[in-house]
C-alpha cells in the first residue's frame, strides 16, 4: 500500500519542522528563522537554518536541506513512507494506504524475495557454525582467537562448507529460484550445468544494511591460503560505496558519542566491539567513499580513522583524510605501534588503554603533516620543497582561516623557512569566486529574480513571455521551469522541491527562500523589469567584446573582418547604452 498525496501534505504541514529537529539536536531563534549546529557535519558555528513558516530546513556549510520528512529520513536512516508514518503517529494524521501501482509491485516483490534469500543464506551459515560438523574448523579458529560462542549469534558470525555446492543444495531443498540466488553472487553457473557455491570452508561475517538486514557477506579462509577475505559481488541489495560493516551495531552509539571510528577489517570491528567499543563501522574491502560519509554524518560529527599501520594502512589513511577534509568533517588519526592492529593491539591491552589511545588521537592534517616530516629530508632544500608541495593541497582543503594560518606557522616552524616565503595560503574555491565577480554578482542577480517568481507566481506568464529564462544559470532555469508550470495550473509549489533542483552549489538561492523579507510590499511587475535589466546589462560585460579587441589590434585597418569588428562592437555599445 502507498500513502496518498493528500495525506503526505496534511502530515507536512502538522508536523512543525521546529518541533521535529528540536527532538534531535537544540535550536535559538535567529530573526524570522530557527539556527542550531548541523547534525550531518561537524562544525562550531551554527549555520543550520530552520524556517517554520515553509516548513523548510538548510544547513549553509554541507548542503543538505529538506523538509520534516526528509529530516527524520537522514536523521533515523529509515525510508521517505517509513518518515511519514513516524511522523503520522506523532501528529495524529491516520494513513489509509492507496494501492500501489503494478510495477511498484513487481520491484517491491523482487527486493523482498532478494532479500529474503540473503537473510535465509546467514541462517544457514550462523547454523552450520553453532552446531554442524562443517563448523568446526571455523569454532576452533575463533576460539583461537579470543572469540567466544556468545559472540556468534549478535554478531551474526557463521562458517561456510567444505563443499562445492552446499549452499546451492540448501537452497535447491528450500524450493528457492537459484536463478535469483545467483543474482546476489552467492552461488555460480557451472560450465556443464548445476551450481556451485562462492564461499567455502571460511569464517563468515554477514554485511547487514543500517536497520540490520542482511544484504552480503564476507568470508575469511581459516589457514593462510589466498586470497584470505572475499566479499558477495555487487548486488541489486549490495553496494560497496554505500554499505559500512557493523553500521547497524554502532549507530546508536555513534548518535551517543557523537563519533565515529572506522576501520579497514571485519576482525578489527570485533576487537572493538567485544571490547565495548559500539561506535566502529569498517570499510568492506573498499577505499572510504562520499557514500560512507553520507551515511556516518546521520549519526556521528566527526570520525576517527584507525587504519593499519603498515604502508597499505597509512595510504589508506591518507585518502580517507582528503575526502573527509574536502568534506570538511572533522577528521582524528589513531596512531599504533609499527606492526600493530586493533585486534592485536586488544590482544595486550585492556578497552581503558584504547580510549586513552582515541583521548590522544591527532588531528589528520597533524598528522599528515608528521608523515611527510619523517619521510622526505627536510634538512635539504628539495626536501624542503616536497613537504611544502604536498602539504600545500590539503592546507586549501580547509575552511576555517585560522586554523590555515595556523598550519602554514607549524609548517614554517617545522621546516625552519621564513613564513612570508610559504605565502598565505587562499582557498581554491575563494580565489576563483575572487577572479570573477561579475559571475558572483550574476548569480546574486538570478538567484533574486527566481525569489521573486516563487513568492509572485502572478509574474509567470510575463516572466516567460520576455525570455527571461535565457539569462538564468541551467540550475536556475529548472526552478523558474517548475514555478511556472505549476502558476499555469494553479497549484503550489514546495520549496524544498526548488532547492532541490538548484542542486548542491545554491546556498545563496537557499538563502533567499529561507528568508526572502526584502521581497515584502514591493511591485512585482517594476521588480522583474528591474532585475531583467540588470541581468541583460551584466551579460554585455560578460561578451566577448575584450577578446573582439584583442582581435582587432592583429588585424589590417582594411581588412573585411576589421570592419565586421567594428561593427559588432558598434552593435554592443548601442545596446549598453540603451540599457542605462
Amino acid at each position: 500500500m502507498m500513502i496518498p498525496d493528500e495525506k503526505i501534505a496534511e502530515v507536512r504541514e502538522r508536523a512543525g519542522i521546529v518541533e521535529v529537529i528540536s527532538d534531535y539536536i537544540p535550536l535559538k531563534k535567529s530573526g524570522a528563522n530557527f539556527q542550531g549546529l548541523c547534525p550531518f557535519h561537524g562544525e562550531k558555528t551554527p549555520s543550520f537554518n530552520v524556517n517554520p513558516a515553509r516548513g523548510i530546513f538548510h544547513c549553509f556549510g554541507c548542503g543538505v536541506g529538506g523538509n520534516a520528512v526528509t529530516f527524520v529520513m537522514k536523521m533515523e536512516g529509515i525510508s521517505f513512507p517509513e518518515a511519514v508514518k513516524l511522523l503520522a503517529k506523532r501528529v495524529g494524521v491516520e494513513i489509509e494506504e492507496r494501492l500501489p501501482s503494478p510495477s511498484e509491485v513487481k520491484r517491491k516483490n523482487e527486493r523482498g524475495e532478494l532479500l529474503a534469500i540473503v537473510s535465509l543464506a546467514a541462517e544457514y551459515y550462523s547454523a552450520l557454525l553453532a552446531k554442524g560438523i562443517d563448523g568446526a574448523a571455523a569454532r576452533s579458529y575463533l576460539a583461537g582467537r579470543g572469540v567466544g560462542e556468545g559472540l556468534f549469534a549478535p554478531y551474526r558470525l557463521g562458517s561456510a562448507s567444505e563443499k562445492w555446492d552446499g549452499l546451492a543444495n540448501f537452497f535447491k531443498q528450500k524450493g528457492v529460484s537459484l536463478e535469483n540466488v545467483e543474482k546476489l553472487g552467492l552461488i555460480k553457473r557451472k560450465s556443464g550445468g548445476g551450481y556451485f557455491d562462492l564461499f567455502r570452508n571460511r569464517l563468515m561475517f554477514t554485511i547487514a544494511d543500517v536497520h540490520g538486514q542482511p544484504v552480503g557477506f564476507g568470508g575469511r579462509v581459516l589457514d593462510n591460503s589466498l586470497p584470505k577475505y572475499i566479499n558477495s559481488p555487487e548486488s541489486p541489495l549490495y553496494l560497496k560505496s554505500d554499505v559500512l560493516f557493523g553500521v547497524d551495531l554502532a549507530k546508536q552509539a555513534m548518535r551517543e558519542e557523537r563519533a565515529a571510528i572506522i576501520v579497514e577489517g571485519y576482525f578489527d570491528h570485533l576487537a572493538l566491539y567485544r571490547h565495548g567499543i559500539r561506535n566502529v563501522v569498517a570499510t568492506c574491502g573498499t577505499a572510504l567513499t562520499k557514500g560512507h560519509l553520507q551515511l556516518i554524518r546521520r549519526y556521528a560529527e566527526k570520525i576517527y580513522l584507525l587504519f593499519d599501520s603498515d604502508s597499505a594502512g597509512r595510504k589508506a589513511t591518507l585518502r580517507a583524510m582528503e575526502l573527509l577534509l574536502s568534506e570538511q568533517v572533522p577528521c582524528f588519526v589513531i596512531e599504533m605501534a609499527e606492526g600493530d592492529d586493533p585486534d592485536s593491539y586488544l590482544e595486550k591491552h585492556t578497552a581503558a588503554d584504547f580510549l586513552e589511545l582515541l583521548k590522544s588521537s591527532r588531528p589528520a592534517l597533524d598528522y599528515y603533516l608528521r608523515e611527510l616530516i619523517a619521510k622526505e629530508d627536510t634538512g635539504s632544500v628539495t626536501g624542503k620543497m616536497a613537504v611544502v608541495d604536498q602539504f600545500r593541497p590539503f592546507l586549501l582543503k580547509l575552511a576555517d582561516p585560522l586554523e590555515r594560518d595556523l598550519y602554514l606557522k607549524e609548517l614554517s616552524r617545522l621546516l625552519a623557512v621564513d613564513i612570508k616565503t610559504l605565502g598565505a595560503p587562499e582557498r581554491t574555491a575563494s580565489a576563483s569566486a575572487g577572479k570573477n565577480d561579475s559571475s558572483k554578482i550574476r548569480a546574486t542577480l538570478a538567484d533574486s529574480l527566481v525569489a521573486l517568481l516563487f513568492r509572485y507566481p502572478e509574474i509567470a506568464s510575463e516572466f516567460r513571455q520576455f525570455g527571461t529564462e535565457a539569462h538564468l544559470p541551467d540550475e536556475l532555469k529548472k526552478c523558474a521551469a517548475i514555478i511556472i508550470d505549476a502558476a499555469a495550473k494553479g497549484e503550489k509549489v514546495e520549496p524544498t522541491e526548488l532547492i532541490e533542483a538548484s542542486g548542491s552549489t545554491s546556498n545563496s538561492f537557499a538563502a533567499i527562500l529561507m528568508d526572502d523579507s526584502h521581497l515584502e510590499a514591493i511591485d512585482p511587475f517594476k521588480a522583474l523589469k528591474d532585475y531583467r535589466r540588470a541581468l541583460e546589462k551584466d551579460a554585455l560585460k560578460m561578451s566577448d567584446a575584450k577578446s573582439l579587441r584583442r582581435e582587432l589590434l592583429q588585424l589590417e585597418y582594411d581588412s573585411p573582418r576589421y570592419v565586421e569588428i567594428l561593427e559588432k562592437l558598434n552593435s554592443l555599445r548601442n545596446v549598453k547604452s540603451q540599457l542605462l
